[in-house]
């Protein structure tokens, strides 16, 4: 009674089974992120969550000012290594799919805002982005190259100078924890466009970025970034 069944209709019909599986493995850490964030309370007013709410949730999160505009809450969707760097890469998410990428801190791309996203930040000649605890032993003086995307137009290979200023220790306090940190600020300086932006960073005393005010680029979008629950391996 099987003689009449077509192998090749049975080989596509495996095969799509097989991509399916596939493709729904590689979905569902969004799927599962997307459902916590739903969890969550969104809107136009600040989001306002308990530390027993925060904690409770699967994954490491984060309060998020993005231009100046209402708090929104992001929680870590990957952890991956920069192919290039060797360095750990947070990726963050909003409710809305809006991503921040950052590495130690840094944050080095944003994807899904509004006009203008920072595509890289590439050092230049150093195998990476420097860390804090370095800057925090000696503040040294670093370049890279900056790349965004504006108003559907790329902008590539704007080499900027970074100068790194320590600054004094201060209490910070969070829904979830209280910490003596370090601020440190780097002043991004970049000829070529004549301008220049200034990048706040608090510290822990393990050398971790528990908050930081960072800017895109000259004139463009800036983003306050608190850490609730760090990502740990």
């Amino acid at each position: 009674m099987f003689s009449s069944i077509n192998p090749l209709l049975i080989f596509k019909t495996i095969s799509i089974l097989l991509i399916t599986a596939v493709l729904s493995a590689c979905t569902q850490k969004f799927n599962d992120v997307n459902a916590t964030l739903d969890e969550a309370i969104f809107g136009a007013d600040d989001v306002a969550l308990s530390q027993q709410e925060i904690m409770e949730l699967p994954y490491a999160s984060s309060f998020v000012r993005i231009n100046d505009g209402a708090k929104l809450f992001m929680v870590l969707a990957f952890a991956e290594q920069n192919p290039k760097t060797g360095v750990m890469q947070l990726k963050w998410l909003s409710a809305d799919k809006a991503m921040v990428v950052t590495e130690n801190g840094r944050i080095v791309k944003t994807l899904g805002l509004a006009q203008k996203n920072l595509v890289a930040i590439t050092p230049i000649n150093l195998p990476s982005l420097p860390s804090f605890a370095s800057i925090n032993k000696k503040q040294t003086i670093w370049s890279a190259h900056y790349d965004w995307k504006t108003d559907n137009r790329y902008l590539f290979n704007y080499q900027a100078t970074i100068t790194p200023i320590l600054r004094n220790k201060s209490q910070l306090k969070t829904t979830v924890w209280e910490k003596e940190v370090t601020e440190i600020v780097e002043v991004v300086s970049i000829p070529s466009l004549e301008a220049s932006f200034t990048n706040q960073y608090w510290i822990d005393s393990k050398d971790n970025v528990v908050k930081s005010h960072q800017y895109l680029g000259p004139n463009m979008g800036n983003i306050e970034m608190t850490i609730l629950k760090p990502f740990s391996l």
